[in-house]
């Protein structure tokens, strides 16, 4: 084996090949390598980063479980309150995986300015609000929690209709105990924007006592708990330990299940990743085929010498997968440093946009860890190895002496 190896190196170490006719078909292998492995490190980078981003906005907006009353199961409205509420809280709290617990109702109304009106949905939040809203979606400063005549507008909903901190405005909500909606009149305090079109064209946040004060709620109700997650990984698990953990009749669905169209969306960014690396591998491989095909055919004249001192077959056949795993090897390394490289530049200059009001974000997120880049530099060795196995046959199928012109 040290003899194989002893011709392995001299054959790579020598670079006659390169102005020979291997020459182009080895450079275009390796290409191809270097191509395939920089279009599957994008498509992984920035699909897993924007299935990621667009979760956890979803997540930062309406938490990752919601516990709700029954009655409110098939809406996002929350028109009947959960009773028990303090009791609930504290059971949700002490759950292991519980990050944050937030008491929420949601109800439509209609908002007015002097000139035109906007339909709504209105989310009452309370003391327990989860304050890492602020962050997640950029604002610099959290904004102070509204009262109960308080509050928080989008900045999409303000250009609409010509709103701005400070202005105070009416707000109007259908009532099943009243013949005519009722009115409550708020004041502006704070702007947020979550780059979710859905969100910033329709929900107004302000204090849980409106929505009390709407339709006569105790302290002891709500419309729902939102809960968030130390790790949201194992959500239907979760979703279920929740359930049997509360005591109420309760409704409990997880983010996936409130909102399939988004993720079901979202999981197509992995069916197509999956189709790209497949596509990728292959078309590497087949041109790395061709090269080394081309590489056995050029050295048949090495073969026919060493097979007529005694090499075998099987000993030839790993000499020339090894100069084929040192080729692959070397598009792997220019594909690593430019796929990478193009990766770390638009994590930090966000340097390609995209049309929030299309896919959620402003720029493409990026994604990637040191584990993923092993796993697809491991499997693209691996896999174009195994293609290679089949032209080293060549090599039982050249007659040493007809090589050598030796007659027989």
């Amino acid at each position: 084996m040290g003899f194989i190896w002893f011709i392995a190196k001299r054959i790579i170490g020598n670079r006659k090949h390169k102005r020979s006719v291997s020459g182009p078909i080895i450079s275009i292998g390796i290409v191809a390598i270097a191509l395939g492995v920089i279009t599957m490190l994008i498509a992984l980078g920035t699909g897993v980063g924007l299935k990621n981003k667009i979760g956890d906005k979803v997540a930062a907006f309406s938490g990752h479980v919601r516990v709700t009353a029954l009655g409110n199961s098939q809406h996002q409205e929350t028109l009947k309150p959960l009773d028990n509420a303090i009791s609930c809280y504290n059971q949700l709290q002490k759950l292991p995986n519980t990050a944050a617990v937030q008491s929420v109702a949601y109800v439509p109304g209609v908002i007015f300015n002097n000139t035109a009106f906007d339909g709504i949905v209105f989310k009452g939040i309370d003391e327990d609000f989860n304050s890492n809203f602020f962050s997640f979606f950029g604002m610099s400063q959290s904004i102070a929690l509204p009262s109960k005549n308080e509050i928080w507008i989008s900045v999409e909903l303000a250009k609409k209709l010509s709103l701005k901190v400070g202005d105070r405005v009416p707000l109007y909500f259908a009532s099943s105990q009243a013949p005519m909606p009722k009115r409550r009149s708020c004041t502006i305090i704070g702007l947020f924007n979550t780059g979710f079109a859905d969100y910033d064209d329709t929900y107004i946040l302000g204090h849980l006592d409106i929505v009390r004060s709407l339709y006569g709620w105790g302290e002891n109700q709500v419309g729902a708990f939102e809960i968030f997650l130390y790790d949201d990984h194992t959500l239907d698990l979760d979703t279920n330990t929740i359930y049997d953990s509360v005591d109420a009749l309760v409704d409990v669905q997880h983010i996936e299940e409130q909102f399939p169209e988004i993720f079901n969306w979202i999981r197509l960014f992995g069916t197509n990743i999956s189709l790209i690396i497949i596509i990728m591998i292959v078309v590497g491989g087949v041109n790395m085929i061709t090269a080394l095909m081309v590489l056995i055919l050029e050295q048949t004249q090495l073969i026919g010498i060493t097979r007529v001192l005694g090499a075998k077959v099987g000993s030839l056949q790993y000499l020339f997968l090894i100069q084929g795993a040192y080729l692959i090897g070397v598009g792997l390394i220019w594909g690593n440093l430019i796929g990478l490289g193009l990766l770390f530049l638009q994590h930090q200059t966000g340097f390609i946009s995209l049309d929030p009001g299309t896919y959620y974000v402003k720029e493409v997120p990026i994604y990637m860890d040191v584990t993923t880049v092993l796993w697809l530099n491991g499997l693209t060795l691996a896999v174009c190895l195994v293609l290679l196995v089949l032209p080293s046959f060549i090599i039982s199928r050249i007659p040493p002496t007809q090589v050598l012109k030796i007659n027989p």
